[in-house]
């Protein structure tokens, strides 16, 4: 428990939504790596017809590119110090981070039991959120029971 408490954990942070992501390794609640930037997702559109399949087939090659492009920059940024990362959180929109994970085989395989189920709420992955994220990433809840023993 001291070895717990007493040293700075590692963890690994990636912040992503359609158009955006970031990545960051935290030691503490400081930012010791980093990598932002965005791709251009087009957005979805109710016109039907022939056209429309053309549009949702590029759109979906759109996320793949950056879902790829995640990945690539997390496994990056990660690298340096996966021997001293005790975590990964991921930080965004349900839907988009589960695609992500489906296509990432850096979290989904090698580095699986690292990634946690909490999920971080992020409204824009940029830096300024990075920055930021380190309480976030720490903040914990802690459970107290009581035991009562037993009346005759």
């Amino acid at each position: 428990m001291r070895r717990l408490l007493g040293g700075e954990p590692v963890a690994g942070v990636v912040l992503l939504r359609l158009g955006r992501y970031a990545v960051g390794v935290l030691r503490g609640e400081r930012l010791i790596a980093s990598k932002t930037a965005g791709r251009y997702v087009k957005n979805r559109h109710r016109a039907g017809g022939q056209s429309q399949r053309r549009f949702e087939r590029s759109r979906e090659r759109l996320v793949r590119e950056l879902y790829d492009k995640t990945c690539e920059v997390a496994r990056e940024t990660f690298a340096p110090h996966s021997g001293e990362m005790s975590h990964i959180l991921l930080g965004g929109e349900a839907a988009t981070l589960n695609g992500f994970m489906r296509r990432c085989p850096l979290l989904s395989q090698e580095w699986r039991g690292k990634v946690l189920a909490r999920r971080l709420a992020v409204e824009r992955p940029d830096q300024r959120a990075l920055n930021g994220i380190g309480f976030e990433v720490w903040k914990s809840r802690v459970w107290g029971m009581q035991c009562v023993p037993d009346l005759p």
